[in-house]
């Protein structure tokens, strides 16, 4: 079933100085701090991050802020992932969103570009209050250009190398089919790989083996499941791609730190 939802979930510009607990998004979210300081945690790594810095998350990422300074300003994009597969054309410019290779950085410094960058974010939050015609078209062009601009720091360097095709192949086909059977034989057989000789080509370009791209869709659509819908354990389970409960409930806490009845519970509370 082709994806309908639009491409920009949400966006917004907040003036707080208030404690974001961390919580997940099954999207990718760029935020931007336009004034003020703040600590930031995504997953497991933590920065402080200032006036016109960037942070980039992605779909599978749980993120914490504290802000540290008496004012705080920030925008916020809430960007649906798959949509935005589909919709950017070069592959490389959605390397910061997808991809965690060895010495990524979450963190880019946008400061050269900030009266430009604030732009792009009233304008996305401007489209968020008030779609106009061909508003689809105007976000895209707006969210290619804060990628243009990720590609363009210092610290996207190892972002613009060329990504075997094969690669890009078989992680769009796990993006796409992660609920279906797969195995890494077939994913290698796509592409006319080695299992072995993929794995090592496949992480060094996303910093994930293909098993762990596999498995990290799987958890990221069974945490928006739980979240949102009432569904048994074991439904949720299967339509995330897992055919054994056990095995879903014994991956789901290694990854997610605790069980889905919990996360459920835990989320659904905090839910506004």
């Amino acid at each position: 079933m082709e994806n309908t939802a639009p491409l920009v979930i949400e966006s917004c510009y907040k003036r707080s100085d208030c404690t974001i607990r961390i919580h997940f998004h099954n999207a990718c979210e760029l935020l931007f701090v336009r004034q003020g300081r703040i600590s930031i945690r995504v997953g497991e790594d933590i920065y402080e991050a200032g006036t016109g810095t960037l942070i980039v998350i992605g779909r599978f990422e749980e993120h914490s802020l504290e802000v540290r300074t008496e004012e705080y300003e920030r925008n916020y994009a809430i960007l649906d992932a798959t949509r935005l597969e589909r919709l950017i054309g070069d592959r490389r410019l959605l390397f910061p969103l997808r991809n965690r290779p060895k010495g990524f950085r979450h963190t880019f410094d946008l400061s050269p570009y900030y009266d430009r960058v604030c732009a792009i974010f009233d304008a996305l939050c401007a489209e968020q209050e008030s779609p106009g015609p061909f508003s689809e078209q105007l976000c895209l062009s707006l969210v290619t250009e804060l990628l243009v601009y990720l590609q363009r720091t210092p610290s996207a360097l190892p972002a613009v190398r060329q990504i075997p095709s094969a690669v890009l192949a078989v992680q769009s086909y796990i993006e796409e089919h992660f609920a279906e059977p797969l195995s890494i034989s077939d994913l290698a057989g796509r592409v006319f790989m080695t299992p072995c000789y993929l794995t090592h080509r496949f992480k060094d370009a996303t910093g994930y083996s293909p098993k762990q791209y596999l498995v990290l869709h799987r958890i990221a659509y069974a945490k928006e499941l739980l979240a949102e819908s009432s569904l048994p354990v074991s439904e949720v389970a299967f339509r995330a791609g897992f055919t054994d409960v056990n095995n879903f409930i014994r991956t789901f806490k290694r990854d997610a730190g605790d069980t889905p009845l919990r996360y459920r519970e835990t989320h659904q509370q905090t839910q506004v």
